[in-house]
């Protein structure tokens, strides 16, 4: 498996549901795009545990890693 790292590829997805087909889905891309020697991140909706929005409140750090991620990628998946 080759990755220089010099392409960024984030994967965002996932369900509530315990098998998660989309998100199986989206891994076996970023897998291709990891043999193709990108660098990859795969972000799960499920294991972020993310906030409902509120305004009034700073961003919560998991919150600011998505942000982070998604800000420094060369490209986003999404299911």
């Amino acid at each position: 498996m080759k990755n220089s790292g010099s392409i960024r590829v984030v994967g965002l997805g996932g369900s509530l549901s315990k098998v998660s087909t989309s998100l199986a889905a989206l891994k076996l891309a970023l897998q291709g795009a990891s043999d193709a020697g990108a660098k990859t991140t795969p972000l799960d909706i499920r294991s972020l545990d993310l906030p409902i929005y509120a305004p009034d409140l700073a961003p919560p750090p998991r919150v600011i890693q998505i942000c982070n991620e998604v800000h420094h990628a060369n490209g986003l998946m999404m299911e």
